[in-house]
């Protein structure tokens, strides 16, 4: 439990009356974290906290990378932003060592705050100093985050539209360099690979690889393609709304959860630029940031979610067949597999997928169809904002 002293060793908290503090005591919650542990996650729920003892990192997620963005110490707060505009933690905090704090609910943070308006004005000072300057909340966001793989391939290469779209739905960042660019030897650094070698990906301050395999790039890059163990109470394969809901509900259960996926996570419904009718979303949400709150969700509760592919799957044993060769014993396997895209049934169509044609084009395609006429056939966004009796899935 947390004492009025130690509450009174908090700044914010010095000068209350002590009967406050006292309140505070039996209202807060005592809080040890170990190291790495978190004590909010970036898009909880707001609540304001103290550090006790020990030391806390605000970890922002840019571009699929964790991003320590500053230090607390004892006696500091951390949550003030959420608690003054009264949104979800922009950031998370994690220990960085071995550390105590103290949460405080929002009603009675306030009920504090109304008895000595003193507490609101300085937690109020506080927040606005943590989202101003170019190292405030507001500039992380502000900044453009660094490309972390350079891409050469012709325009026109069905291989390199398939490697930027797996970049661009797994949220990495990328500059793709097409070989008549004036400035493309430049950007690459010296002379670009030679065209029987496109595309080629190089990893910022990584390796280069030529016509690389999709499991491969999620090496280079650290997305994770290896599970921890050959048993697992539950296998999902797909790493859709679907597959990913079964991952939460799974691993929230505190049963052994792993998605397989071999994209990227989201499904059809992470290429969707707006989604209307998914329970809980009432002003709509992007598919990708959907799939990217599903996807912290899950990792969160436990789920494992390596890229890779399912080659077969024996019903009779419940084992799962991965690509390279791996098994996976399962106690319960979910099949999530998602959609097939209808194809046009015209001469020479199959042909052009991937050079010029385009089936639930990613944002990746944008650059590459800038400056020409663009026909889009099929009407799935109007279907995405029509309204609808029941939303069991969303539609993209």
């Amino acid at each position: 439990m947390v004492t009025a002293e130690e509450i009174g060793r908090v700044a914010v908290f010095a000068a209350p009356w002590r009967a406050e503090r006292d309140r505070l005591s039996r209202a807060a919650a005592d809080i040890t974290l170990l190291p790495g542990e978190y004590a909010a996650h970036e898009g909880d729920e707001r609540a304001l906290f103290a550090l006790l003892g020990g030391r806390i990192e605000p970890v922002k997620l840019v571009d699929g990378i964790e991003q320590v963005v500053g230090e607390r110490h004892p006696g500091d707060i951390f949550g003030e932003v959420p608690i003054v505009l009264g949104t979800l933690f922009p950031v998370g905090f994690r220990a960085a060592e071995h550390s105590r704090v103290m949460r405080v609910e929002a009603a009675d943070y306030h009920a504090v705050a109304a008895v000595d308006p003193d507490v609101a004005k300085e937690v109020g000072r506080l927040a606005a100093h943590r989202m101003g300057g170019s190292r405030g909340l507001s500039g992380i966001a502000a900044e453009p985050p660094p490309p972390r793989a350079l891409v050469v391939g012709h325009r026109w290469d069905a291989s390199c539209t398939e490697l930027r779209r797996f970049l661009d739905r797994n949220q990495v960042t990328f500059r793709w360099l097409t070989p008549e660019s004036p400035d493309a030897a430049a950007q690459w650094g010296g002379p670009l690979p030679a065209e029987e070698d496109w595309p080629t990906i190089r990893i910022v301050d990584g390796k280069t690889v030529v016509r690389p395999h999709h499991r491969r790039v999620a090496e280079l890059l650290g997305l994770g393609t290896e599970a921890s163990t050959a048993e697992y109470d539950v296998v999902v394969v797909g790493a859709g709304p679907a597959g990913l809901a079964a991952a939460v509900y799974g691993a929230s259960e505190g049963l052994r959860t792993i998605v397989v996926e071999r994209e990227a996570p989201g499904g059809q419904a992470g290429t969707s630029s707006r989604i209307e009718n998914y329970l809980g979303f009432p002003s709509g949400v992007s598919g990708a940031e959907l799939a990217t709150r599903a996807l912290q969700q899950a990792r969160r509760l436990g789920a494992e979610i390596p890229t890779r592919s399912v080659t077969r799957i024996d019903a009779t044993r419940l084992q799962v067949h991965l690509d390279g060769g791996d098994l996976m014993r399962a106690r319960t396997v979910i099949l999530a597999c998602g959609v097939a895209w209808r194809k046009l049934s015209i001469e020479g169509f199959d042909r052009l997928a991937g050079k010029g044609i385009s089936y639930g084009a990613a944002r990746s395609e944008a650059p590459n169809t800038h400056g020409l006429d663009v026909h889009i056939v099929g009407a799935a966004t109007l279907q995405a904002r029509r309204p609808c009796s029941s939303p069991p899935m969303p539609r993209a």
